[in-house]
């Protein structure tokens, strides 16, 4: 066949112009992916705080997180293998799916450089004030960007010509997966992007400065690599049983203030070597399990988080299904009633936090105690956010009151995609209000369930605000350990620890819904 006749799929030859621009373009996908990682490998081994490190004034470990990160590495040398693999692919096959694939690649690292070059020309050429500078620096910025501007002529030019010619040149048929695939990659590309520049980067550098012993707010001192030092000081529990102390009649003695049991002190040996006693829970017979471990603090931080989250999750979950039960039934004021119970989760909670702080002060002029008093509840006033018995049933109620609501909307909504056809069919065989709930409501809601568990699971996991107006530092979440670390010990590198660690319990949490609730099997 001629390079002018046409195959049954409307394709020729390539001409020998043609045919050369085709190897051409192989070539530079190959050039562009090899040197991606080229350049990647120069500018580590010229990076002068390696190269210092190197020299034994520093961790080189450190000095190549700080200068490059974990990301970027990755990202640039598996991106760079993948481009240079497709060049070899359209070198050697000249297949229509090699093809497609290589006007992707153009595409995107076209969009790539321009998207790089314009953010570096505005990034480049703000003024410096410190150094006295006024005005855009253009010239700063045009040096900066112009390498990116340059590079993105030739990748658009391999792009125009390549689409010009992918239908008619290149022979075979292209699979629906690869098809589907290619699609499902230029949807995702810019999130992908998206996702590295706002989440991936920022929790990787969290994580580089919890290998560190870096200071908050301290320029001049020297950061120095610590290792899992951080890691290792935060997640070092152990548990013991220990005796409560016995009067002389020979029963417990209990504390006057807290109303608790009091309990003896862990091993000697344990206590030379930095461990202290965050809690301990009975187990019966004058005996408890003491949880120690060197950062007592962090410990009963997690214990006030993970109690906060499963208590006010679990009550949240329950009346958002009995709220929206009630609102998406049939009366008179429903639109005013599913109005009416969204105002506490609209209310902002930091100014919720200080109403119900008002509400709860600890004599009559607080309404809880004095409504309580009123009606007999209590026979004196509680001080609901100070006495240690108190001060987590509180908030509890605080943050159930505030979030339901939002439980109940993601109830509601799932509610409303049911068939009501399923119940009238279950009501003609006599199955009772209650049996259709737990034999076809929630079997049915178990998707939108889910949904709500994991929002209302990660927010709560991370919860600081009420815990920070109502309690202070009297009793502290993950967060606010996370923040007291921070700001008023200025240990960063402590402070990102626990802020690495928080993100790993929120996945557990995450991925355990996602398996006990079935979500992957129901994709």
């Amino acid at each position: 066949m001629s390079s002018k006749e046409l195959d049954i799929y409307g394709r020729r030859d390539p001409t020998r112009q043609e045919q050369n621009f085709i190897y051409a373009a192989a070539i530079f996908l190959i050039a562009v992916g090899l040197g991606a990682i080229t350049v990647l490998i120069y500018f580590i081994l010229t990076n002068s705080t390696i190269k210092d490190a190197i020299d034994g004034d520093g961790s080189v470990v450190l000095a190549f997180l700080d200068a490059f990160g974990i990301s970027v590495p990755v990202l640039t040398t598996v991106m760079g293998l993948v481009i240079a693999r497709l060049g070899f692919q359209l070198l050697r096959h000249r297949t229509i799916t090699a093809a497609r694939w290589t006007v992707v690649a153009f595409t995107w690292m076209t969009v790539g450089s321009l998207v790089i070059g314009i953010a570096r020309f505005f990034t480049v050429g703000q003024p410096d004030k410190i150094a006295g500078e006024s005005g855009f620096q253009f010239a700063n910025a045009i040096t900066s960007s112009s390498s990116f501007f340059l590079i993105a002529i030739p990748l658009a030019l391999s792009w125009l010509g390549m689409s010009s010619i992918v239908n008619t040149l290149f022979h075979g048929e292209e699979s629906l997966s690869s098809s589907n695939s290619r699609v499902a990659w230029n949807l995702l590309i810019p999130t992908v992007a998206l996702l590295l520049v706002v989440a991936v980067r920022p929790l990787e550098e969290t994580f580089v400065t919890s290998v560190t012993n870096k200071r908050f707010a301290s320029g001049d001192q020297k950061v120095e690599f610590v290792g899992l030092d951080n890691y290792k000081n935060l997640l070092t529990v152990r548990m013991d049983i220990v005796d409560c102390k016995k009067d002389e009649a020979g029963n417990c003695e209990v504390n006057e203030r807290t109303g608790k049991t009091m309990w003896e002190l862990i091993n000697r040996d344990l206590l030379e070597k930095g461990y202290r006693t965050a809690d301990v829970y009975s187990i019966g017979n004058g005996r408890g399990v003491a949880f120690s471990g060197t950062d007592e603090g962090f410990i009963l931080a997690t214990f006030n988080t993970l109690r906060f989250t499963l208590s006010s999750v679990v009550l949240e979950l329950l009346l958002g299904i009995i709220i929206a039960l009630v609102v998406n039934s049939s009366f008179k004021g429903r639109g005013v009633m599913r109005a009416a119970m969204l105002v506490p989760w609209a209310i902002p909670t930091v100014v919720s936090a200080k109403l119900w702080d008002t509400m709860l002060r600890d004599n009559t002029s607080g309404i809880i105690n004095k409504f309580a008093l009123d009606v007999g509840l209590v026979d004196q006033s509680k001080a609901w956010l100070t006495e240690a018995g108190l001060q987590m049933n509180a908030i509890i109620a605080v943050d159930v009151w505030k979030t339901a609501p939002f439980m109940a909307l993601l109830v509601l909504a799932g509610l409303q995609t049911l068939p009501s056809d399923i119940y009238e069919a279950a009501q003609v065989d006599g199955a009772s209000r209650i049996r259709q709930f737990f034999s076809i409501t929630l079997p049915l809601l178990r998707p939108t369930i889910a949904v709500a568990l994991v929002f209302r699971t990660l927010d709560a996991l991370r919860v600081f605000d009420v815990f920070q107006v109502l309690l202070g530092r009297q009793r502290l979440s993950m967060a606010t350990y996370n923040y007291e670390q921070l700001i008023s010990n200025r240990d960063a590198g402590y402070a990102s620890a626990i802020g690495v660690v928080i993100f790993v319990v929120i996945f557990i949490f995450t991925a355990i819904y996602m398996r006990i609730l079935g979500i992957e099997s129901e994709q």
